[in-house]
Order: structure tokens, then sequence, then C-alpha cells
């Protein structure tokens, strides 16, 4: 083992010029405003610039016009109604799970873990495959009800709310587990011993101990559906139902730039609010638990009688949302052409054969999103390692400002963090946009709260003063850096990395707003396949593969203890 010498070589009153802790910080904190808070300044300025002119023709087109104010209504009506889903299905599986002794648990888990796994554009995928006119459901009713027609509508805001509802309870599944596990049983039995029912002790001491992991999931839960683009544009936006997502694309469709500005802002301000309003639930609502010297047995409610009815409930539930989505993108993936009846001869490996030929279907996409993952990924790890180092071991002002900057793109949408991207890196001297350096810059922004937010929770177990005691003893920064902090955080640090390529496979605003010819992403060519004079067959082919990835990629988070994270699509 490397001997550190303990002896200080500088003499009394030699001064050693800066030190290396107190520059890197502000290094740091300099490339976070350049990449991080420069981008959104400019997306600010341009919205008060109209051919280059100040003018407040943004604001007053944007907000005269009917079209935003019912893309506003329609955004809160989506995220509302996600959020009623969500604490539904998400808070009523958590306390099956840990409150009564339903004997099927970790399948449960599994099952919530693989629904986390499948991303929403392909679950809104399988629902047009499966309910629309000529899909799945047509046709097994035609087969059982010949005479019957069929004139059900599965596209529109209502259908978009059901699809993210389902990709996204998990959230207060896993929130509302977390609080209802830490609970112990020590209040429960006092309130039963005290001749209290089952149902009152539910109602009055188990929900308002876990009403503030409801709170801040379900915050989340309507940040990230209002922030959501490709679902609505896939299932919304075809019946002009628009929503501020779409309705910010469709300006840029039009290269109405300071509208699409106005609208941008609007939408960080909302998503800004709702992510101020989460963290502050988490710190006033906070409960004396138990210790865990304190706990008592786990107080598990008997289903008696209704075991088998929840069983049952719960097996149907799970087919409708996992097995039949993923049995539905398998199927069509091998359908020479989508809409076909289901027979042998109708079926073919030449979908796949073609994805991995040498007509360059998938390779180019594959690589671009292998090499934008990693390398901003690495990056991304890079820095919030850094960031995490200085505010845990440092406390300076300075670390904080970094750390507060840092993890700001976890409150601003994807599709937004693209369009300050475009602001920011459009024209000279830093023209980055056409380029595949924008989306590595972009994907890494947004990569960067995601890796901070893995390693926090690992930092904080190591007590500072290690660093102190090492530093007094003359060890270097760098050798502190890479000996001490950076084992600590190591497991930390890989699930991070493989969570951001992971997102980068499937991520879908950032590329599709930025991407060019040669830097097509799997996601931009899942959402934009069918234009490409491709059928859903084509799409299901590039979902299955999508899907295997992000599937063998959770399998191996699940080894260092993350359950994964899936931001803003």
């Amino acid at each position: 083992m490397r001997q550190y010498s303990t002896r200080n070589t500088n003499k009394p009153g030699q001064k050693t010029g800066l030190h290396a802790g107190r520059v890197i910080p502000f290094i740091l904190i300099f490339i976070a405003i350049v990449f991080i808070l420069y981008p959104i300044m400019m997306l600010a300025i341009g919205s008060f610039r109209n051919d280059g002119a100040f003018s407040l023709a943004g604001y007053i087109k944007a907000f005269s016009s009917p079209v935003t104010y019912k893309a506003l209504m329609n955004t809160l009506k989506l995220g509302l109604g996600v959020l009623a889903g969500t604490w539904l299905i998400g808070g009523t599986l958590a306390f099956i799970r840990q409150k009564t002794d339903y004997k099927r648990k970790k399948p449960l888990d599994t099952c919530v873990f693989f629904a986390f796994t499948i991303p929403a554009y392909i679950l809104s995928i399988s629902w047009i495959e499966v309910v629309s006119r000529g899909g799945y459901l047509h046709r097994l009713l035609q087969t059982v009800f010949p005479e019957m027609s069929y004139n059900f509508n599965g596209y529109s805001i209502g259908a978009a709310a059901l699809v993210l509802m389902l990709h996204l309870y998990p959230l207060v599944y896993y929130g509302v587990s977390n609080a209802l596990k830490l609970l112990g049983g020590v209040m429960e039995q006092s309130a039963y011993v005290c001749g209290a029912k089952k149902s009152r002790i539910i109602f009055t001491v188990i929900l308002p101990l876990v009403i503030p992991s409801f709170i801040s999931t379900g915050l989340l839960v309507v940040s990230r559906s209002m922030a959501n683009f490709s679902v609505p544009a896939q299932l919304a936006s075809t019946t002009g139902e628009a929503v501020l997502t779409t309705r910010i694309f469709s300006a840029m469709s039009d290269l109405n730039l300071p509208v699409v500005a106005v609208l941008s802002l609007l939408l960080i301000v909302i998503s800004l609010l709702l992510f101020l309003l989460s963290e502050r639930a988490l710190k006033n609502r906070k409960f004396d638990i138990a210790s865990p010297t304190q706990k008592g047995q786990p107080s598990h409610i008997k289903l008696g009688k209704w075991r088998k009815p929840v069983n049952i409930a719960i097996i149907i539930f799970f087919v409708l949302t996992i097995a039949i989505p993923f049995a539905t993108i398998i199927i069509s993936s091998f359908f020479k052409r989508w809409g076909l009846d289901l027979s042998i001869e109708n079926l073919t490996l030449g979908n796949y054969a073609k994805l991995f030929s040498n007509e360059n279907l998938l390779t180019r996409p594959l690589l671009n999103s292998l090499f934008f993952g990693i390398a901003a990924a690495t990056a991304a790890a890079f820095f919030a390692s850094l960031t995490v180092y200085f505010y845990k071991y440092k406390r300076s002002r300075v670390a904080k400002w970094l750390m507060g900057i840092a993890q700001l793109p976890i409150a601003i949408p994807n599709m937004i963090l693209a369009v300050a991207a475009m602001f920011a890196w459009i024209n000279e001297p830093f023209k980055l946009y056409g380029t595949g350096a924008i989306v590595i810059v972009t994907y890494a922004v947004l990569f960067t709260p995601i890796c901070i937010k893995q390693m926090m929770g690992t930092a904080e177990n190591f007590d500072p003063a290690m660093d102190y005691a090492a530093q007094t003893m003359g060890i270097g920064l760098t050798a502190r850096y890479t000996r001490l902090f950076m084992p600590q955080i190591k497991n930390s640090l890989i699930a991070g990395v493989i969570i951001c390529f992971l997102i980068s496979l499937k991520e879908i605003p950032i590329s599709l707003l930025l991407y060019t010819t040669n830097t097509q992403t799997l996601g931009v060519m899942m959402f934009t396949i069918q234009s490409n004079s491709y059928g859903l067959e084509m799409t299901s082919t590039v979902s299955v593969v999508v899907i295997a990835l992000s599937v063998a990629g959770n399998l191996i988070l699940r080894r260092f203890g993350s359950k994964g994270y899936d931001p803003y699509e």
C-alpha cells in the first residue's frame, strides 16, 4: 500500500498559490453556468426578440391565441388524470404489499419492476395496436360478434392519460411502499390495544403517516405527465388535442421561435413550481417514525375471504398492463404487414433481418445512441462526482451554488432542455447545432442531476472527518478524491452511468429536436419510422429491441441496489 508523508514541506508563511480545492469548485460552477444557465438565459432572451429586435410579439401571439389556453387546460387535465390513477393503483398495490398477508409479494415486486421498464411511448404503440380500428380487440370482437360495429376511438387525451398512468404508477408504489415499510407496528398495535377497529387504524394512523409520500410522488407524477411529449404526440395530436409540449413542437415546426421560447418558459415555470412544492412537502411533513429498536412486529391485515378476489384482480391487472402489451408488440414485430390475419403464412423474420441488414436501418441509430449515451453519461458522472465531493466535504457557499445549479435540470422537461440548447448553440462562435456534440452536451445536462441523486445517498453514509484527517496528513486533493471518496460511491456511480445510458437508448424529445441525418438515435428512429414508409410492424420490431435493452440494463441495475430512474420523456 502506498505510504503518504505526513511531513509539511511548506515553510511557515510561505505562499503556495491558490489551493486546488478552492480553484476547482469555481471551474465547475463556470462549466455549470455555461452549459445549464446560459441556454436557459438565451431562451429567456429569445422570448423578447423578433427578427433580431426587442419585441413582445412572442408573448402577445402566444397568450392571445385560444390554442395556448386549450393546450394549457389539456396539460392540466392530463396531469390530474394521471395523478388520480397512479395514486389509486400505486397506493393500493403498496398497501396490499406492505400491510396485508398477501402471499405473492415477490412476484408483485417483479411485475411492478417490469411495468416500469417499458417505455411510455412503446405502451402507446401497444395501445394503438390493441384498441384501434383493425387492431387485435376489433378482430377478436368481429370473430365473436360478426355483426357488431366497432366505433371505439383510441386517440384522445384520456388515452394518453391512461398510458402514462400505467407507466408512472410504480413511482407511487415504490414511494408509498418505503413509507409503509418504515412504520413498523408500534403505533398500529397501540391503537388496536386501545380498541380501534382496523378501518379506523387505516384512516387515522396509517394514512396520515404516508401522506407526505403521496404528496411528493404525486407532484412528481403530475410534473412528468405534463412534461411528456411522446405519448400525447402519438395519441392526442392526431385528434387536434394539443398539450403544451406538442404545442411547442408545432410552433418549432413552423419556425415561430418567439412563441416557442414563451411557451417553453411557461412550462419551465410550471415544472419548477411542482418540483419546489414536492421538495417542500417532504421537508415540512416529516413524522417521527419508530426507530428499528422500537419497532413492533409489522401488523398485517388478514385478507380472509378477500384473498381469492384480490389474487384474481391483481393477476387480471398485470395481464392487461404487462402481458398483453408485451405480447402485442412481440407478435406485431413478426407480421409481414400489420393488419394481416394472424396465420403462419403472414409471419416472418424479415423485419428483424431488415433491421440488422446492410441497409443501415438500425446500425447508425444504434451506434449513435451507444456513443452519445456513453459519452454523455461518463461526462455527467465525472462532473456529478466532483460536485457531490465538494458539496459533501467542503460545504462552502460556492459548493452549495454549484449543487443548486447542477440539480436544476431535474425540474426542466427534456424538450425544454433541447429548445434551450438550440437557442444557445445555433449561432457562431459556439455553433453546435446540427452536430452530435449538441446532443451529447444536452444529454450530459439531463444526466447530471440523475447521477447526483444516485451518489448523494451513498455519500451521506460517510463522515467528512475522513477527508479532513487525510488533508491534515498532507494527502493531496487528487489522492483524497480517488482513494477515499471514489471507492465509497463506486457502485452508485456505476448505477448512475447505466441509468443514464438506458435513458439515452429510449430518449425522444431531445434527440428529435436536435438530430440530423447523421445523428439519428434509436428514440428518433422509433418515433419516426412510420413516416419513413414503414408500418406498425417495423415500429414494433424496433420497440422489441429497445425493451430487450431496457430490461437487461435494469436487471443489471438491481445488482447495484438501484430500481432505476425514468425522467421526462
